[in-house]
């Protein structure tokens, strides 16, 4: 090869990265906040009678881009808070590199994705209610939304967005392979590889739509998840919900069904089921002041345990905005709690509880 097709060739090179770089942007953005909790239980639990002070602070990097074929993102999620999201796994899978992903999108309607911790298929669907600072889950801590194959595992898919739509598809083939996989090996021991160990116990997929129509929001969601092991009970999750907006009120409805649990839990053998039905309604007092409030009911069902009565929940929250920092006050008053998250326990009359929160969060 003559210097000078070599020169010809290294300036095409250069010139290509260049014009990549050109189009490409790296977005930093995030948020930091602190709560402080405070409430009591009557009952033998005892994770909300104590005062407790935390912390969450997230940073996203987020690289978008433009190729030959079709735009791209690829992007990382670092959260302090990161847990393991319904996946009862051991360390390293949980740490605090949370939500990661990589998009194409070769048209403005379509994308396909890679993603761990991202929110995609039914998950998209998961919150079907207005909210203002916080979900059923976030204070009463418990399985009142619908299982995905996202959360806390990895997975891919394909997406659909027409212009107020939503439909997005996910399939995790390895459930349980948590922030331990690597796209160099296979995860686990070469023994258990060999005897379908811990290389793949589960794999799910799930399927969500979320659109509006006028005034009308709908989401609706499904997940199936099959647990290789035979006494584990596959997950079977669905949802619908539907929100109406009329500034300055929003009011939303939304049903979840839920057997079987993500984390697989020999004690789902026996049936473990839960319904959840959630009513929440948002008011936007002023530019600042936000109000919302939530009910939700929970019947849960399982052949080993006598049936309790419904678990019942009731929250209000007050926000304040003031511009990139929020200050909320939270209350909650829970009646009848379970008392595990996978059905080990009935749910008995005067197991209650009752929390405060204050929190600040402050965005960036």
């Amino acid at each position: 090869m003559n210097k000078t097709l070599k020169k010809v060739l290294v300036a095409s090179a250069a010139a290509s990265m260049l014009t990549t770089s050109a189009f490409s942007q790296l977005k930093l953005s995030g948020y930091g906040e602190a709560g402080f909790i405070t409430g009591s239980m009557k009952g033998p639990l005892s994770d909300a009678s104590s005062k407790g002070i935390g912390q969450e602070f997230v940073l996203l990097a987020e690289n978008t881009g433009k190729t030959a074929m079709g735009d791209y993102r690829v992007f990382l999620n670092i959260d302090t808070d990161e847990g393991r999201n319904g996946m009862n796994l051991t360390s390293p899978h949980g740490n605090a590199f949370g939500a990661r992903g990589i998009e194409f999108m070769p048209t403005k309607e379509t994308m396909l994705f890679y993603t761990y911790e991202g929110v995609y298929g039914g998950e998209i669907a998961r919150t079907a209610v207005p909210v203002v600072t916080e979900r059923v889950v976030d204070l009463f801590n418990t399985g009142a939304e619908l299982i995905d194959v996202t959360s806390g595992s990895n997975a891919y898919g394909l997406e659909f967005r027409p212009t107020g739509h939503r439909i997005s598809v996910a399939y995790s083939p390895t459930l349980n392979n948590g922030t331990a996989s690597s796209s160099d090996r296979l995860n686990g021991s070469a023994s258990t590889i060999a005897t379908g160990g811990t290389s793949n116990t589960a794999s799910g997929y799930s399927v969500g739509y979320r659109g509006t129509l006028g005034p009308i929001t709908a989401g609706i969601g499904y997940t199936a998840i099959d647990h290789k092991i035979a006494t584990v009970q596959d997950v079977n999750s669905k949802t619908a919900g539907l929100t109406y907006t009329q500034a300055p009120f929003a009011i939303g409805v939304q049903r979840t069904n839920n057997e079987g649990t993500k984390a697989g839990s020999t004690i789902a053998t026996q049936g473990l089921k839960r319904t959840i039905d959630t009513v929440a309604v948002s008011f936007a007092a002023s530019k600042q002041v936000t109000l919302g409030a939530t009910y939700t009911d929970i019947e849960e069902t399982h052949a080993t345990i006598t049936k309790g009565p419904d678990t019942k929940i009731i929250q209000g929250v007050v926000a304040y905005n003031l511009g990139p920092v929020v200050l909320s006050l939270a209350h909650e008053k829970a009646d009848n709690k379970s008392g595990g998250n996978v059905g080990a326990t009935a749910t008995v009359s005067g197991l209650d509880h009752s929390l405060t929160k204050v929190k600040v969060k402050a965005n960036f």
